[in-house]
Formats: C-alpha cells, structure tokens, sequence
C-alpha cells in the first residue's frame, strides 16, 4: 500500500508540474491531452472520462472554448450529436505546457509509466 501511495503522490506531482503556473485547471489540461490522443470527444465521453455530469462536462467545455483552445462540431447525421475538437491554438497550448520538461526527461517519464501500465494490467485484468 505504500508504493501504490508513493506512486500516487509522484503523479500528483507530475500532474502539478505540467499545470502549475497555468490559467487552466488539471482537468482542463487532461482534457486537451486526451483531445489530442484521441481526436475528439463527445461530451458524454468526456463526462465519462472525468466521473462528472453532462453539464459539467459542458461547463469545461466552455471554459476552454472561450479561450479557442478547443471547438464544438455538430455531426452530420445526427446534429444533436456534438463533437469536442482541440483546435491548432489547443495543440500549441499542449506543446508550451511540455516545454517545461526536456525531451529526455520526458521520455524517461513515458516509458516508466508504460511500463506500470503494463504491470497494473497484469494484474487488473
């Protein structure tokens, strides 16, 4: 239970280093990451994604798309269906949070957590 604390409290640290000094929220900085990873969300996904309502998901949303960091496109076979896209303002506010860190430290960073992932699925699944 101590590793599996100690492990937390690194990435909590991580999470903060990415964000500190910034406008936006961890959350607001996970969501553009998980746009770029994925291309774009609905908001259910992201309500999913975060354990949050719709209408928080919608409210994040906001925030982020008042700063032209992401757009709405409505879908064309279904217009009620609203798709959640990181716009090129979005991908240049990702690349300045990297910055922080340099390109060695973050690969360090990547491979180690692949290789908890990998372990974590071993066991979970």
């Amino acid at each position: 239970m101590n590793e599996m604390r100690q492990v937390q409290q690194k990435s909590k640290a991580f999470i903060e280093g990415i964000t500190c000094n910034d406008k936006l929220s961890q959350n607001h900085i996970m969501l553009l990451m998980d746009l770029k990873l994925s291309g774009s969300m609905r908001i259910t996904d992201i309500s999913e994604r975060f354990f949050i309502t719709a209408g928080a998901a919608t409210s994040m949303c906001d925030k982020l798309e008042e700063q032209n960091l992401i757009c709405r496109i409505r879908t064309k076979e279904d217009r009620r269906v609203v798709m959640v896209e990181l716009t090129s303002i979005g991908e240049e506010k990702l690349k300045t949070i990297f910055k922080r860190f340099s390109s060695e430290k973050l690969r360090t960073i990547a491979g180690v957590l692949k290789q908890v992932n990998v372990l974590m699925s071993k066991i979970i699944d």
